[in-house]
């Protein structure tokens, strides 16, 4: 460990680390979790200094921190979901269910077989995109491809949708 490591690691944590807290913070709104959102993503880049080849260091801050927020919402999905268990559905809200769920294999079928079927795999099969790599054998940068591809056309697809349950839980 070289004395420039430490300089430049310092450099970057003095420059960014506040502003990543902020941009955290404003997805979460939860202090403790923005700062350790934050904190464990200097830890990993330090651990893997040697070994990171980032060609835009902002990019990779945000992008890294922006993901973190999505995995805190995943862990409190649940619990969230359990608060609002007992509240009334519309009665509207199983055929909105069924809708959604043909509208998505809808547009499912306008993509390319093979985006359809690593989709599939990642967000039905619940397979890591190492798994899905393995088994079709591809590169898992092609599979990472084609599952932004797939998420970038049904968001597009299936926009229609969010304010169709917007209306149904606030109407």
């Amino acid at each position: 460990m070289s004395k420039q490591d430490n300089a430049a690691f310092a450099r970057i944590f003095q420059k960014y680390w506040q502003e990543l807290y902020d941009f955290a913070y404003v997805k979460t709104q939860d202090a403790d979790s923005s700062e350790e959102m934050v904190q464990e993503l200097f830890v990993t880049l330090w651990e893997k200094r040697e070994t990171l080849r980032i060609a835009n260091l902002r990019s990779y801050l945000f992008v890294s921190v922006k993901n973190r927020v999505i995995d805190h919402y995943r862990r409190e999905a649940p619990a969230r979901l359990d608060a609002i268990s007992d509240l009334a559905l519309p009665t509207e809200y199983p055929m909105f269910l069924d809708e959604l769920e043909a509208a998505l294999e809808e547009a499912l079928a306008q993509l390319p077989e093979k985006t359809q079927q690593i989709f599939r795999l990642k967000k039905f099969e619940d397979k890591t995109t190492r798994e899905i790599a393995e088994q079709l054998a591809m590169p898992e940068r092609t599979v990472e491809h084609h599952y932004t591809q797939a998420t970038r056309t049904l968001k597009s697809l299936l926009s229609g949708f969010l304010s169709l349950l917007i209306w149904l839980f606030f109407s």
